[in-house]
Parts: C-alpha cells; structure tokens; sequence
C-alpha cells in the first residue's frame, strides 16, 4: 500500500481490516458509506481508488454475502476476482449490444437518406 493515502482512506481501510475482514464480514456499499457520513457515489470512488491506485486487497460480492471486504484468505481473493471477471464479461456484452445496435441504426438511416 502506498503511503500517500487522505486521512478518510486510512480510516476505511482500517476500518475494512479490523471489522471486515474477509467476506463472512462483509459490509454493504451503504452501509460503509453511513458509517462515514459519506454518500455511497463517494465511497465507491474512494473504494475504486484504494484498490486501482493504491493496490488494497478490497473485495466486493454480490451474491451469497453482498457486500465490500478486505481480502485475507485466496478464498475472498477468488471470490472477488471472479466478481471483477464477471462484472467485465457483462459490460463485453453489453457494449457488443451498444455497438450492434448502432451500426445496424446508422445503416438504416443511411438506407433512408438514400430513399
């Protein structure tokens, strides 16, 4: 971890590491956020940033325990690479949708512009 944290970073991933530690422990995005008294849009963003830009072994489920947690076992890792895997399969296919749909609009216009 990098030492150029704010002081709301530090506090979070202490709090992730004291109280929920690995996924049994897992606390929701909103719940995280209340206890910081911050907004949930907020708590993401810092969340995102602890992991890219600072390499925190955060977690997040969506199924069987929902929530965030800091990672301490490959058991949480595996679950929560699998989590980002299926996140990013999904949005590949829904940009596969978004640009089918496009070009198949635009060659329509195009056909009526022609008519």
């Amino acid at each position: 971890m990098q030492n150029n944290l704010t002081y709301e970073e530090i506090d979070i991933v202490e709090y992730l590491k004291n109280y929920c530690d690995g996924i049994e422990h897992a606390i929701s995005n909103e719940g995280l956020a209340h206890k910081f008294s911050i907004d949930i849009r907020t708590m993401r963003n810092l969340i995102t940033n602890l992991i890219t830009n600072h390499h925190v072994p955060i977690g997040s489920c969506s199924k069987k325990h929902s929530g965030i947690f800091y990672c301490i076992t490959d058991k949480d890792y595996e679950i929560a690479s699998r989590e980002l895997l299926s996140r990013i399969k999904n949005l590949s296919k829904r940009h596969k949708g978004l640009r089918l749909g496009y070009f198949k609009e635009s060659k329509q216009l195009q056909l009526m512009e022609v008519i």
